[in-house]
């Protein structure tokens, strides 16, 4: 019985501690980027920086490297999206509304690489296997073994990152229903 008076008065002091300093969820949030500034040059994950590079394998086994889709790499595009997935449910329903509904968008306006980063399956074959089972052609994920991509963007379940051609990120937020992500294509895209 004393037992569990005390961790109730401890609970309600807690309780009481909290309320005090008036610790509340922000039901009104301001919508604004609370994020630092950027400098113009740094390398970095943030919107405004530039992106370190990386390497990765896609799921055919081929070499991915972010520096190739600069406007002087190998294989350049005008915007490269990676869409962070679990390939849970909600992961599922983000990725065909980016690769099916909003990509088809911009059909014709230069290139617009879209990779979904698997930073769960933890091999090449892993996310293979999980991209066929959730109904994807081989090639559109990266495998993220060892989620070194994920630690180099702060990611999580269903970041998106948009890098322009010159290596820049412009996006690096929660994907959500698309509209911002479309905007911002439709302004680094050529017309």
């Amino acid at each position: 019985m004393r037992g569990k008076a005390l961790r109730g008065f401890l609970l309600g002091g807690l309780i009481l501690g909290l309320m005090g300093c008036q610790v509340s969820p922000d039901l009104a949030p301001s919508g604004s980027d609370q994020r630092p500034t950027v400098t113009s040059g740094t390398v970095g994950y943030l919107p405004g920086a530039t992106s370190a590079d990386f390497t990765a394998f896609d799921t055919l086994g081929a070499i991915f490297r972010l520096s190739d889709q600069r406007a002087t790499g190998a294989t350049p595009a005008d915007a490269t999206v990676l869409y962070f997935t679990m390939w849970c449910p909600i992961c599922s329903a983000h990725a065909d509304n980016l690769l099916f509904t909003l990509a088809p968008q911009f059909a014709g306006r230069g290139v617009l690489r879209i990779k979904l980063v698997d930073y769960v399956s933890g091999s090449v074959a892993g996310a293979a296997a999980s991209e066929m089972a959730n109904g994807y052609s081989p090639g559109f994920a990266l495998a993220d073994v060892g989620q070194t991509i994920m630690k180099q963007y702060h990611a999580s379940m269903g970041s998106t990152i948009v890098i322009d051609a010159q290596g820049v990120v412009r996006m690096n937020e929660d994907y959500r229903d698309g509209s911002h992500l479309a905007a911002l294509l439709d302004a680094i895209l050529p017309p």
